[in-house]
């Protein structure tokens, strides 16, 4: 157990940093699995669109389920609710996303890891359950960037920006909880995807958001007016 540290407020009463962390993280765990709803709402609302990577999905979703692994040997339980919320939304998107890899084919792909780290969990330290997270979480942006960056940018994306600014934003609420906890794992895993995820923003944000369908008209086989589509 980590020791207890406090710092005086004006009044000269202590303030337990662990407890100051809590709602930090608790509230990095909230827009942790806010990030996968708009992802999946463009998914679904745009089910042949690509530009969604489900190799980097699939990899948050193993580092989801690494730091929950990670929370319950620590008992650090802001990582716990989030993190598994995480992991169903992230195998949800590997799932729905158009690929070359069928869907069954792709559950395997993510089963077949996901059951070795719960068996691995039970017997390795937590400090060792921690740096398999870190690990995972510092490549698994990159399949996603490998593919944002090599794709035509004037073509729409199904890759939902909102999705990767809630990530950001997440970043920096584990990387306030790490500082306040002192835990140097969370605190680098935090800061890498932080810049993955401003990275790709501003990537994304070069494509149009919209396309123009230009509409015919059936009774004087005229072209009407472009209608602007969100895709």
């Amino acid at each position: 157990m980590s020791p207890t540290v406090s710092i005086q407020n004006s009044t000269g009463s202590g303030l337990d940093l662990h407890s100051l962390a809590l709602p930090v993280g608790y509230l990095g765990a909230a827009l942790g699995v806010a990030t996968v709803i708009p992802q999946i709402v463009r998914t679904v609302r745009n089910p042949a669109l690509p530009g969604v990577s489900a190799a980097s999905w699939g990899l948050f979703a193993l580092a989801s389920l690494s730091w929950l692994l990670y929370g319950v040997r620590a008992d650090e339980v802001p990582q716990l609710p989030g993190n598994l919320l995480m992991v169903i939304g992230s195998v949800m998107i590997v799932l729905a996303v158009p690929s070359t890899v069928g869907r069954a084919a792709r559950a395997v792909r993510f089963g077949l890891p996901a059951v070795a780290l719960i068996a691995l969990a039970w017997v390795l330290p937590a400090s060792v359950i921690g740096m398999t997270a870190f690990a995972i979480g510092l490549v698994a942006a990159l399949p996603q960037l490998v593919r944002s960056f090599a794709d035509d940018r004037s073509a729409a994306s199904a890759v939902s920006v909102s999705a990767w600014v809630l990530r950001g934003a997440s970043q920096v609420s584990w990387l306030a909880y790490a500082l306040l906890m002192g835990d140097i794992v969370v605190a680098i895993s935090a800061i890498v995807g932080l810049v993955g995820s401003a990275v790709l923003v501003v990537n994304e944000r070069q494509r149009p958001p919209a396309v123009a369908v230009l509409v015919p008209d059936a009774l004087s086989n005229r072209d009407v007016e472009p209608v602007e589509a969100r895709v």
